[in-house]
């Protein structure tokens, strides 16, 4: 080997082994998040979709949500016990370690949003209260409870929106939205509770436009990117026609506008619950008894996949942008190509999901 030639072998070699020096460069891969009846959540390796851990947790169940800690991925925390209760889950340990009861011998309490900010020292959970007495339940104003993950106790309550059923957080922490069915999008400061800003979506200022219905339930807005997307419906208030779309929330930007890609006609075949964006390939997903790819610039549909199981709620794209996993109804989670809607298997968790929904965490260590 010449003298040049072994020089720039020496050079390659020294520039990959520095590379892989390098302080804080991550070589990690993605899991998925998942629940199922009676009360378990399932770790999905993202890589080979097989499940590689299962933690069952104390008590009933079932388990609505599943919201993992962005910061530290160790640990997710379930909505569970009728959705009276979240369970702080070690994931490394496999166990459930603490767990914050809602209602109390005064009131009956539950759930349906909870989120973790960024920085993961803080989880929010909407509260929607019954004051108990004799005979009767008397309906008390909802709420957010701010619990500091740090002492695991609560640093302040404020008041909240009805019908919230859905929280996200900016990436710099310094916003909670809070979405509500067939309400504005409410901004809160979630250091004080006061609402700062609302995003139309009841009040859509747009002429011959109604009321846009649609919630980011179950959204992996953190894993991809800070931005929230879900599926919408538009009825025109003069043809009353109703179209289908999806809409999008940059949750990085300071005063982000609500973006709305109005898609396609509405018929019943097409129906849909759940939407999701792909942002650097303007695709939107979107399904229920089947899955649809369609360009959100064209608004051509470009892809359909049937599902062999008879429906799914909801789908969620790879971090990566390069697969599908529908689920979120029965036992199965089906995985599609999120270019060719080729499907590419299925993982059976043995019981129904009934509702719980899917995120994405990401770890140096596997488990």
């Amino acid at each position: 080997m010449r003298s040049m030639d072994r020089h720039w072998l020496w050079l390659g070699v020294s520039a990959c082994v520095l590379v892989l020096c390098l302080p804080g460069l991550v070589w990690a891969k993605w899991y998925i998040l998942t629940a199922a009846l009676p009360n378990t959540v399932y770790i999905i390796d993202a890589d080979t979709d097989q499940v590689v851990k299962t933690i069952p947790l104390e008590g009933r169940g079932p388990i609505s949500t599943v919201a993992p800690n962005p910061a530290r991925p160790q640990f997710a925390y379930v909505v569970t016990d009728l959705n009276q209760s979240v369970a702080v889950v070690d994931l490394d340990e496999g166990r459930e370690v603490l767990r914050f009861n809602l209602s109390n011998d005064n009131e009956l309490v539950r759930t349906m949003a909870v989120d973790v900010s960024p920085d993961g020292d803080r989880l929010y959970i909407h509260e929607m209260p019954l004051k108990k007495d004799l005979g009767k339940y008397e309906m008390l104003e909802t709420r957010i409870r701010v619990v500091d993950l740090e002492t695991n106790t609560v640093k302040q309550v404020f008041p909240a929106p009805r019908q919230v059923m859905a929280l996200a957080v900016s990436q710099d922490g310094k916003r909670l939205y809070a979405f509500s069915i067939s309400r504005d999008i409410t901004v809160l400061d979630p250091e004080t509770g006061q609402v700062v800003d609302t995003i139309p979506m009841a009040n859509w200022q747009l002429t011959g436009a109604g009321r846009l219905e649609g919630l980011p339930v179950w959204s992996a807005y953190q894993e991809n990117d800070y931005v929230a997307s879900f599926a919408v419906g538009m009825t025109d208030t003069i043809t009353h026609n109703t179209t289908v779309g999806v809409a999008s929330l940059d949750l990085k930007q300071a005063a982000p506008e609500l973006q709305v890609f109005e898609l396609y006609p509405f018929a019943a075949e097409w129906y849909t619950a759940h939407g999701v964006i792909a942002a650097k390939t303007n695709k939107a997903y979107l399904g229920w008894d089947k899955l649809w790819k369609i360009d959100i610039k064209t608004r051509q549909m470009e892809k359909v996949a049937e599902f062999e199981t008879s429906s799914h709620f909801a789908s969620f794209l790879h971090p990566e942008g390069k697969k599908i996993y529908c689920g979120g109804n029965w036992s199965t989670v089906s995985i599609f190509d999120a270019e060719t809607l080729e499907p590419l298997g299925k993982v059976d968790l043995g019981h129904s999901q009934a509702g719980a929904g899917m995120r994405f965490i990401q770890r140096e260590e596997g488990f």
